[in-house]
């Protein structure tokens, strides 16, 4: 039997007044054999070419399994009936309802039933819809489950009037003891204008296309919708100023982080890893320091020229209140005052020293008064020279790290940077997801040619791909974006000019 961490998340294809549409789990991967000969309706005894027994993943008792091609009317499901031995021999728990052919394939599922659950908000807690709490156990079908139809294209369920009382609707795959992930919760109006799936059906009537798992399939056509979202978000044409070629950065891109990234006392440096920018290096729009303003750019050649006499290095040994000398990591790049007096910037407190041992140890530290250790340093604590901590005025964006231009001082400690960016669209891998891009109108001319090109109808996806690429262009002339926080815009000369 299916253990839970083998079924696969499902998904809702679409709900249709109280009708919901299920995509069935992808069985191909599943262990395949086929009939050695043909059986007739109420056969049991089935002969195969290979029962794959012993092997680890073919069949043994109480194994689940379909007859058939999805999507043909004769599929049906059955178990098997006993033990197995590798061979061509296996027999099946009810009898069959259909004859099936020699080379009929027979493969093994682990998804068979579907629960599904109503809700009252996106995420919230679902309830097991009242008809299908209902169901009982007998022959084939499985408590709380709706089974899934092999023998359609997709499974189709139509609520009762108890059921459609829900905001919110998701499912789960079900072997009979142990469920799936939830699908994505699809509203109970259905899948939006922006989803896949209404993307691939307006290709489809584009197209005059039929979907089926062996030719034009629903997977193909998802996985190229998530290719038309990438060719829009990584649009390059022309400007019509300067004739350069710009790479398009788009409104519906934009993300406002306020809270993820905090100022810390003497740090100057911060990890943007978890900020999901569309570029390395230039993704940043503007960066303010909470309320206080919007720090203004640099380049990273410049930050360097701006920080050359500023060595920084960090405590490795920590530091008590009236230690004379103090550990790092490496002061090579700090001065050796030679008897005078220096000054050091760490963690709120400003330090003198007058000597250093070795390559490591800072000397001459007053143990009171002015320039003495007033508050402990723990290891890895930061410190400057020559660059007293204050508020920071410029940035630069570098290998996925924020650089300011000064550490921060004490009294700023915790406050946000403010980070607006072009982000990274998340990818679109299910028939439910729905896109950020605003001008919809363009995936179906994407997905259309593919299908067209994939029936090696070439003039006809050419035209189909001219005209997606005409819509983004369309759109990318248009649309302005802000440069900075400040909502200054990039500008054309005329756009009119260069509508298509």
């Amino acid at each position: 039997m299916a253990t839970s961490d083998l079924l696969q998340k499902p998904q809702i294809l679409e709900i249709i007044g109280s009708t919901i549409r299920i995509k069935h789990p992808d069985i191909s991967g599943n262990f395949r054999t086929s009939l050695a000969s043909s059986i007739s309706a109420a056969g049991t005894s089935m002969s195969v070419l290979d029962t794959g027994a012993i092997t680890g993943n073919g069949f043994a008792d109480n194994d689940w399994l379909i007859a058939g091609y999805i999507g043909d009317s004769e599929t049906e499901e059955n178990d098997v009936n006993g033990a197995v031995t590798r061979g061509n021999s296996m027999t099946v728990t009810d009898t069959l309802s259909f004859a099936h052919e020699i080379d009929a394939p027979i493969t093994k599922i682990y998804e068979r039933g579907i629960a599904i659950y109503g809700a009252a908000t996106d995420g919230g807690v679902g309830t097991l819809i009242a008809s299908i709490d209902a169901k009982t156990t007998s022959g084939r079908q499985l408590a709380d489950a709706v089974m899934i139809e092999w023998h359609r294209p997709y499974t189709e369920y139509t609520m009762i009037s108890t059921d459609t009382a829900y905001s919110y609707y998701y499912i789960k795959f079900t072997d009979g003891t142990t469920t799936s992930d939830s699908s994505d919760y699809v509203g109970a109006s259905g899948l939006s204008s922006s989803s896949v799936e209404y993307f691939i059906k307006q290709a489809v009537e584009l197209t005059n296309a039929k979907l089926s798992p062996s030719g034009i399939s629903r997977e193909q056509c998802i996985k190229w919708a998530n290719d038309a979202q990438s060719a829009i978000t990584q649009f390059v044409y022309q400007d019509p100023q300067t004739k350069g070629l710009i790479q398009k950065d788009w409104s519906f891109e934009i993300e406002d982080d306020s809270g993820s990234v905090l100022m810390v006392t003497n740090q100057n440096k911060y990890s943007l890893e978890d900020i999901n920018t569309k570029y390395p290096d230039r993704g940043i729009v503007s960066i303010q320091l909470g309320t206080l303003g919007e720090l203004k750019k640099i380049d990273w050649e410049e930050y360097k020229i701006q920080m050359q006499n500023s060595p920084y290095t960090e405590v490795a040994t920590q530091a008590e209140i009236g230690d004379t000398s103090l550990v790092v990591d490496s002061l090579v790049e700090f001065s050796d005052p030679d008897g005078a007096t220096s000054t050091l910037y760490v963690n709120g407190q400003t330090i003198t020293y007058t000597g250093v041992t070795g390559t490591t140890t800072f000397t001459g530290i007053p143990a009171t008064g002015t320039g003495s250790i007033t508050a402990q340093i723990v290891v890895d604590s930061g410190i400057w020279q020559n660059n007293a901590p204050a508020l920071p005025s410029e940035y630069c964006f570098h290998n996925n790290y924020l650089y300011l231009d000064k550490p921060v001082s004490s009294g700023y400690n915790n406050y946000p940077l403010n980070i607006t960016f072009f982000k990274e669209l998340t990818n679109l891998t299910e028939a439910s997801d729905v896109t950020e891009v605003t001008f919809t109108n363009a995936f179906q001319y994407y997905i259309g040619s593919m299908i067209e090109r994939r029936r090696q109808n070439t003039e006809k996806a050419v035209e189909l791909m001219t005209t997606f690429e005409k819509t983004v262009l369309n759109n990318a002339i248009h649309q302005k974006v802000p440069s900075t926080k400040s909502l200054s815009y990039y500008r054309f000369a005329d756009p009119q000019s260069y509508y298509l």
